[in-house]
């Protein structure tokens, strides 16, 4: 796992080092500023000595007191930060040196001391205090500040009697002075050394206050949005980061939580492709499974038409000479009476024979409908009608609901007639102790259709079985063909449309005739 380093480290570190490389180069700055202060304050220091010095020289000499200056300059020299004083003439050579054997050695015009004067056009008016001053080294290596200050030679001075010298000399000679700069040094380590603590006070709480600020203004903003990316990529598309500045990171959280929106309707949006999608290809699913069982059972169907049609063609002949002769025998008074019941036996199984023939046929017949424009209640209400005068349905509670504003249709009235009797009788089979049977006429959901709803009390249809009862001769009837839902199926297929079943065992069932609307 990589190390992670906090923003605020980063941020923190980028600003102490920037402070940090300020506050060396400041530093540097001040400390020659400082140095250069205290050198001219030094060299002040040195001008006033010198004034005293050349003030008093200029007294002596007109009193012609030479003992008297030496031992001025002499005191003078024993201060804490005199290092060395002379009185040099013009021609180079040391008068008086707080230092013992140097005077009466001579000095070269291009020494440090006289380069002032030789050098200068006019030094008694050009020469500033500032250049005649230097820095040298003592003889124990340590730094010091050398002035040089020229005597003039002075009016008082000519006027006098002890002045040997010409009126138009100008220098008379030079007063050298060196002071320790072990002061300047000592104070420029003690500003060093408090510029480097305050620097590193400032650093510490500009560091705690860039750290406290930081925090809140940009790190927890940030773990806002850090915490508010990890829920979204968890799948939270319902979680806002707080609004809580108008400034940039404002603006992206703002920008955050419209993508988040962004993000949850397209979620939305796609869940709702994907039921419906999911929807569509379960219906489209069912509708080929439908299709497939309409087909299987249409193949079926066409088989076992033709089948049927060739056993009826068969069978019709052999059933149309017994029927015949039992009639005869009947009808014979030669038979013996106790012999009529078993030969009135034969004559109606015959006939049963002959009704299944007949449904062979009709069955494997092709009748193609005869349509008209009709109006479905009114045949709906004709086969209730019917049944309803039946002794087989006395027992029986017949409910109408009839939607009287649907409209006509075109198909075969009479075959639509034929399937609805035969759906009413199997209704009543269904309810041999009676019931209620409710007859319904509506338009379908989609207005496509219009649907006739049969529905009864009875016992039901398992599951098993409502996926066959439209197979011919299948019938869970002891004395049925199991022609009937068959012959029924193919004649609302041949009108355009469809039959189908809803049923529950114990809850009864309900078949739906389902009609196109005529154009």
């Amino acid at each position: 796992m990589k190390m992670r380093i906090s923003l605020i480290a980063k941020f923190t570190f980028a600003t102490s080092l920037i402070l940090l490389v300020f506050m060396g180069v400041l530093d540097n700055i001040n400390l020659k500023n400082f140095r250069k202060v205290m050198i001219d304050y030094a060299v002040s220091n040195a001008e006033q000595i010198a004034d005293i010095i050349s003030q008093s020289t200029y007294d002596t000499m007109i009193t012609n007191d030479k003992t008297s200056l030496h031992h001025m300059i002499w005191r003078i020299s024993k201060s804490e930060n005199i290092e060395h004083i002379r009185l040099i003439d013009p021609k180079g050579a040391v008068v008086f040196s707080n230092i013992p054997g140097e005077t009466g050695s001579v000095i070269g015009k291009h020494a440090d001391e006289c380069i002032m004067c030789h050098n200068a056009a006019s030094p008694n008016v050009l020469t500033s205090s500032k250049s005649r001053s230097r820095i040298i080294t003592t003889r124990t290596g340590k730094e010091a500040l050398g002035f040089t200050k020229a005597i003039y030679n002075q009016p008082a001075c000519i006027a006098a009697a002890c002045h040997f010298h010409k009126k138009n000399d100008t220098v008379l000679g030079l007063l050298d002075i060196s002071i320790s700069l072990d002061m300047l040094q000592h104070k420029s380590h003690e500003y060093r050394l408090e510029f480097i603590m305050l620097t590193c006070w400032l650093l510490l709480m500009i560091g705690v206050l860039v750290t406290i600020l930081t925090h809140f203004l940009v790190d927890v903003p940030v773990q806002r949005l850090v915490r508010h990316s990890a829920l979204v990529s968890q799948g939270d598309l319902e979680s806002r980061v707080p609004v809580t500045s108008r400034d940039e990171l404002g603006e992206l959280s703002e920008a955050f939580n419209h993508m988040t929106d962004n993000l949850g309707r397209a979620d939305k949006e796609l869940k709702g492709w994907a039921d419906s999608l999911e929807q569509k290809v379960e219906e489209r699913s069912q509708e080929i499974m439908r299709m497939e069982e309409q087909l299987r059972r249409s193949e079926k169907l066409a088989s076992l038409g033709t089948l049927s049609a060739g056993v009826a063609h068969e069978i019709n002949n052999p059933l149309t000479g017994i029927l015949l002769f039992a009639s005869i025998m009947k009808n014979d008074k030669k038979l013996d009476p106790s012999l009529l019941p078993d030969v009135e036996r034969v004559i109606t199984e015959t006939q049963r024979c002959a009704g299944i023939v007949k449904d062979l046929l009709e069955f494997s017949r092709e009748s193609l409908p005869v349509k008209e424009v009709v109006a479905l209640d009114a045949i709906v209400e004709e086969v209730v009608t019917f049944f309803h005068k039946q002794p087989d349905f006395s027992s029986i509670v017949i409910r109408r609901n009839y939607d009287n504003d649907l409209p006509r249709i075109e198909v075969d009235p009479n075959q639509i007639r034929q399937v609805l009797m035969n759906l009413v009788i199997n209704a009543g089979h269904a309810m041999p102790s009676g019931g209620v049977l409710e007859v319904s006429t509506y338009r379908s959901a989609d207005g496509k259709n219009i649907c006739a709803s049969i529905k009864d009390s009875g016992a039901g249809i398992s599951e098993e079985n409502i996926s066959r009862i439209f197979d011919p001769f299948f019938t869970t009837k002891s004395d049925g063909t199991g022609l009937g839902l068959a012959i029924s199926y193919g004649i609302i297929e041949n009108n355009g449309g469809k039959i189908e079943v809803k049923s529950k065992v114990g809850q009864g069932a309900t078949f739906i005739v389902k009609l196109p609307i005529s154009g």
